[in-house]
């Protein structure tokens, strides 16, 4: 099984393909205005089951907007994003710590880019679980 996972916003989003095992197949960040691109390019590359959108900012237009895309051909469902950013901002850093940022504390530093799409993979890893706990 493989989800399709979107951290929305108002100006942009971040989005993440991850299979069963919790394994990202792709992610990026890319301006509201082409959602509907880039979910088509994305399901048509990765095919996935389910389309996961996080709970808050921007999250009604973008499942109202996803209902009419894919009307009835993927499951749509949202998930919780309590502290996402926070769990994303972290997981940025960490993957980006290299050469002098490995000698300061990750409180000190700051992204050097937007980083929803490792929130987006949050997204679709808490959903992932959600289905270990419900079988």
């Amino acid at each position: 099984m493989r989800i399709l996972a979107l951290d929305p916003g108002k100006q942009k989003f971040g989005y993440a393909v991850l299979d069963q095992e919790k394994k990202g197949l792709a992610q990026g960040i890319a301006e509201v205005e082409k959602v509907e691109a880039v979910c088509a390019a994305l399901t048509t590359r990765f095919t996935p089951q389910v389309v996961v959108i996080g709970d808050r900012t921007g999250s009604r237009d973008f499942y109202a907007l996803l209902q009419k895309i894919f009307a009835g051909k993927l499951k749509l469902a949202t998930i919780n994003e309590d502290a996402s950013s926070y769990e994303g901002r972290r997981r940025y850093l960490l993957a980006n710590r290299k050469g002098w940022r490995r000698l300061f504390p990750l409180g000190l530093q700051s992204p050097s880019r937007p980083y929803d799409d490792f929130v987006a993979v949050i997204l679709g890893e808490r959903y992932l679980d959600s289905l270990g706990h419900q079988e």
